[in-house]
């Protein structure tokens, strides 16, 4: 069984599927603060509950940083990287001499 897990540490909340915290039966678990809130066949009914147990609790996100990308800077630093690499590997295709080379 494919392990598969999703959280929030913040709040304690998490989605699990055959992890170290919950039976490898195949059941997909609701955990909040340590408690299982439900056990589901199907993720997309899991799914559901766990939304609806993130909304209740209030719960959103710190902000992040945003830098800002400067598309053209970004796509020139792209550039230079794949130029970078070519030529730093381009001695290894080059070809070394002809094929009548060292024949008599």
């Amino acid at each position: 069984m494919q392990s598969y897990k999703r959280s929030v540490p913040a709040i304690g909340l998490s989605l699990e599927r055959a992890t170290a915290g919950v039976p490898d039966d195949g059941w997909f678990y609701v955990i909040l603060s340590g408690e299982v809130k439900g056990r589901f066949r199907a993720m997309k009914r899991a799914l559901a509950l766990y939304k609806s147990l993130l909304e209740d609790s209030g719960y959103t996100p710190p902000p992040s940083e945003n830098r800002k990308v400067d598309a053209a800077s970004d796509a020139v630093e792209r550039y230079m990287d794949q130029l970078e690499a070519y030529w730093g590997d381009s001695h290894r295709h080059a070809r070394r001499g002809v094929k009548t080379m060292y024949r008599s």
